[in-house]
């Protein structure tokens, strides 16, 4: 069982990414290892950071 949860765990974190979703746990994790003596952003503000750095960087491709 444990096993089916982290192919489970794996497979959502693999479809945010291709759907250019941010993934909070993964973000939790980098940020564990690389900045431990700072606390993290919130989920709420992690997604909000994502969006911004996604939409406001000017390198959006779209049609419309």
């Amino acid at each position: 069982m444990k096993q089916v949860l982290g192919w489970i765990g794996r497979a959502r974190s693999n479809i945010k990414t291709i759907f250019g979703m941010p993934d909070y746990q993964k973000y939790l994790e980098h940020h564990r290892s690389t900045h431990p003596d700072r606390p993290p952003m919130t989920e709420k503000e992690y997604y909000l950071y994502a969006l911004k750095n996604r939409y406001e960087s000017g390198s959006v491709n779209r049609c419309c």
